[in-house]
């Protein structure tokens, strides 16, 4: 629950510190900062790091700028193309698995995906056969996902630790909800009736 609250608050973060800009220019130049953190986040292994940053680009209050991201430059248009099929959901996140696999902790996979994949798990097998026996094979199914984010653990992160930029992340007072973000978006730029 700590987790996904704090996976929406970070996204919302992101996206209020773009609508915090009041110019097309500046709130270009905030998605192509963001995207480098993500692209950041992508180095570092931090998955998860790299679907809040998309996720909140991808918010309507956001996506809906057209004027915005006609100003954001092509290379950032295309690193975000990217970032976004490594975390992509589509085939259960297929490209996340993949990437995964193939990666060396330190790392913060995204978290939701194995929720998806143990609430799969519950929804759809039972805790009991038909003679009354624990399903063993159902209780595997889960042990293996604990066992695949336990891995990742494992190994600690050797970042120097920055208590102005923690102090930022975590500050609640910077984030706009959501329906406080849309609003702001259509000010920004009002609806076009379609003509």
């Amino acid at each position: 629950m700590k987790t996904s609250q704090h996976f929406n608050d970070m996204s919302n973060l992101v996206a209020s510190q773009i609508m915090a800009h009041t110019d097309v220019g500046s709130r270009a130049s905030s998605i192509e900062k963001w995207l480098a953190v993500a692209d950041i986040c992508r180095c570092l292994n931090n998955y998860n790091g790299v679907l809040e940053i998309t996720s909140a680009l991808n918010r309507s209050a956001i996506y809906r700028l057209k004027k915005t991201w006609a100003k954001v430059c092509k290379q950032t248009k295309a690193l975000m193309d990217r970032l976004q099929k490594v975390v992509s959901s589509e085939g259960r996140f297929k490209n996340l698995r993949e990437t995964l696999k193939n990666c060396n902790p330190p790392c913060v996979p995204y978290l939701g995906m194995y929720l998806t994949d143990l609430a799969f798990i519950e929804e759809g097998t039972p805790n009991f056969t038909e003679e009354g026996l624990v399903n063993f094979s159902k209780m595997r199914m889960i042990s293996h996902i604990i066992r695949e984010i336990r891995q990742f653990q494992q190994a600690p992160y050797r970042i120097e630790h920055q208590p102005k930029v923690t102090q930022f992340l975590l500050d609640k007072t910077l984030i706009m909800d959501e329906d406080t973000l849309y609003e702001l978006s259509l000010n920004i730029e009002p609806r076009v009736p379609p003509g």
